[in-house]
């Protein structure tokens, strides 16, 4: 029997309503996936410390996006992000997405950095075929409207 047929079988026969309506809560929130990592708020100098807490690991493969993602799990544990649920997943989204997006649109990383992170915690992530990312247009207008804010 599998860790998974043990959490099944224990979901069927042991767990009280009360557990399977937080399982499934936590499993299925309201709006989805995406609207529960959109719900996760972050400013642009969290961000941007999470990002260096993982930087050192260059991802050769799948476990390093796992580390990452332990990584920011219990940063945003450490730091008391809230819903907890979702706050290590949207660090890594945002992560992820800025990543795609420099790639894209910022190669040579002419970008300002503090209103990079900044946009980065504030904007939407959208779904896209090649997963999460930050809507490009509208990404790069808020990085141009944060960068010249006086402050």
């Amino acid at each position: 029997m599998t860790v998974t047929d043990n959490i099944r079988n224990w979901l069927a026969t042991d767990a009280s309503d009360a557990e399977r309506t937080i399982i499934d809560r936590q499993l299925n929130p309201p709006g989805g996936a995406l609207a529960a990592i959109n719900g996760v708020v972050i400013t642009g100098p969290q961000l941007r410390a999470a990002i260096g807490a993982i930087q050192h690991i260059q991802i050769r493969s799948e476990a390093d996006m796992v580390r990452h993602g332990m990584i920011l799990s219990a940063f945003a544990q450490e730091y008391g992000f809230t819903p907890i649920d979702y706050a290590g997943a949207a660090l890594h989204a945002r992560a992820i997405a800025l990543d795609r997006w420099c790639n894209l649109h910022d190669p040579y990383g002419q970008t300002d950095v503090d209103a990079f992170f900044e946009a980065g915690a504030r904007a939407p992530l959208i779904g896209t075929p090649d997963g999460v990312a930050f809507e490009p247009n509208a990404f790069g207008e808020l990085i141009a409207f944060l960068a010249e804010l006086p402050f």
